[in-house]
C-alpha cells in the first residue's frame, strides 16, 4: 500500500514542508514587524536600558495602563512616596493596592492632563504633572511624574529669598533716603529740636514695630515678611497695619513656613495691586494673624477696587487673571491649593470699587 502511495505521499511531504515554511517565514516577519524590526536580544537590551534610565532620573515615575495595573514604577518614586514594597512586586499590582491616593486613575477616566498641581500622597506632598497616555488615538494608560515638594520648596525658596533679600535693600535704601533729606532740611532750617524729635520718633517706630514681630511671631520666615511688606507697602504709598493683637506659634499640621510665606506673601501682593490702580490717597491694609481654641485664623483686608461677583466665581482657577499678561492668575490658586492641603477654610467678603477681606481658618490640633 506504501509503495502504491509513495509518489502522492512524497507530494504531500513536499508541499507541507513549503507551506511549512512560508507559514514560518510570514509569521517570522508578522512577529518582527510587531517588535518593530528587533531581534531578541535587542529588544531585552532595551527593556534593560529603559528600566535603568527610569530609575536614574531624578523625577518619581509612576505609569498605569487602562485596567489600573502598574506598568512603570522606577526607585525614585518609591523613595520619594515612602513606598517599602520591592519595585519587582509593585510592577503588574492595581495602583489603589500600593498607593490608593494617586489619583491617576482620574487621568484615565477624563483622558486630560494636569500640570504642576500639588497632592498629598502618603502622607508626603509633591509637584505632579499626570499626563494620559495615546497610541494611534487610542487612550492605553497615564502617567504620573512627580518630584519631592519640599526640595521644589527649598530650591523656589532660594530664588525667592534673593529677590525679597534685594527688594528689602532697595525699600529700605529709598526710605532711608527720604528720611536724611527730611533731617538735612530740619538741620538746615535750624529746626534742631524738631530734626531730633524726628529721629527719636522714626527709630522708635521701626524698633517698636520689630520688636512686636519677634516677641508675637514665633517664626523668623513669618516676621521678616510681614517687616518686609510693611515697608514695602510704606514706598507703595500704602498704609501696611498689622494687628497688635496677633500672636503665632506654630502651624497647623501639614502646613510648614514654606506654605505660609507663599500663603500670606500672596494675600498682601494681590491687596497691594488691588490698591495700585487706584488713585485715592487713603490706602490701607489690615492683617491679623491670631490663634484662639485651637483655631489658627488669618486675616488679610484692603479698601482696594474688590471683585466683582463674576471675578469671584472664577478668581481660584488656575491661570485665571483679569489682567491681560503672562504668568497671572496664579497666587490666589496656591492659595486655595495651601488651604485646602491644610484642611482649612477660606471665606472671601468683596465689594467692587469698596475692598476685599481673606479670611482663613486651620485647625491646629492638639500641641
Amino acid at each position: 500500500m506504501l509503495q502504491s502511495y509513495e509518489r502522492e505521499i512524497m507530494i504531500t511531504i513536499v508541499i507541507s514542508l513549503i507551506f511549512s515554511i512560508l507559514g514560518a517565514y510570514t509569521l517570522g516577519r508578522h512577529i518582527k514587524k510587531q517588535m518593530f524590526g528587533l531581534e531578541p536580544h535587542e529588544i531585552a537590551k532595551m527593556y534593560v536600558e529603559r528600566t535603568e534610565t527610569f530609575n536614574a532620573m531624578h523625577e518619581g515615575i509612576i505609569a498605569v495602563d487602562k485596567e489600573m495595573n502598574i506598568t512603570i514604577f522606577n526607585e525614585k518614586a518609591a523613595a520619594i512616596l515612602g513606598v517599602t514594597r520591592k519595585i519587582e512586586d509593585c510592577i503588574g499590582q492595581k495602583i489603589y493596592d500600593v498607593l490608593p491616593d494617586t489619583r491617576l486613575p482620574e487621568i484615565v477616566e477624563t483622558a486630560t492632563p494636569v500640570y504642576d498641581q500639588e497632592l498629598y500622597i502618603n502622607h508626603h506632598s509633591i509637584l505632579s504633572n499626570r499626563v494620559p497616555i495615546i497610541v494611534n488615538g487610542d487612550l492605553v494608560g497615564a502617567v504620573a511624574m512627580f518630584k519631592d515638594l519640599t526640595a521644589v520648596k527649598k530650591l523656589a525658596e532660594e530664588v525667592t529669598g534673593v529677590k525679597a533679600f534685594v527688594q528689602a535693600l532697595r525699600v529700605q535704601t529709598h526710605e532711608h533716603k527720604n528720611k536724611i533729606h527730611t533731617i538735612a532740611g530740619l538741620l538746615q532750617l535750624g529746626h534742631t529740636k524738631q530734626a531730633l524729635e524726628y529721629v527719636t520718633v522714626t527709630t522708635e517706630n521701626e524698633a517698636s514695630l520689630t520688636k512686636f514681630l519677634n516677641e508675637r511671631f514665633h517664626n523668623e520666615n513669618i516676621s521678616g515678611l510681614l517687616l518686609s511688606k510693611v515697608s514695602y507697602g510704606k514706598e507703595l504709598g500704602i498704609e501696611v497695619e498689622v494687628d497688635r493683637k496677633s500672636h503665632f506659634k506654630r502651624f497647623p499640621p501639614l502646613l510648614d513656613h514654606h506654605d505660609f510665606v507663599v500663603l500670606l506673601g500672596n494675600l498682601i501682593e494681590n491687596a497691594f495691586e488691588a490698591l495700585n490702580v487706584l488713585s485715592k490717597e487713603d490706602k490701607y491694609v489690615a492683617i491679623s494673624v491670631d490663634e484662639h481654641d485651637g483655631v489658627l485664623a488669618i486675616a488679610v483686608s484692603d479698601n482696594g477696587i474688590g471683585m466683582s461677583k463674576e471675578v469671584q466665581d472664577r478668581m481660584f482657577e488656575n491661570g485665571f487673571s483679569t489682567k491681560a499678561s503672562e504668568n497671572r492668575g496664579i497666587g490666589l490658586h496656591l492659595i486655595h491649593e495651601i488651604v485646602r492641603k491644610g484642611n482649612g477654610d477660606i471665606e472671601v467678603v468683596s465689594e467692587f470699587m469698596k475692598g476685599t477681606s481673606f479670611l482663613i481658618l486651620f485647625e491646629l490640633g492638639e500641641e
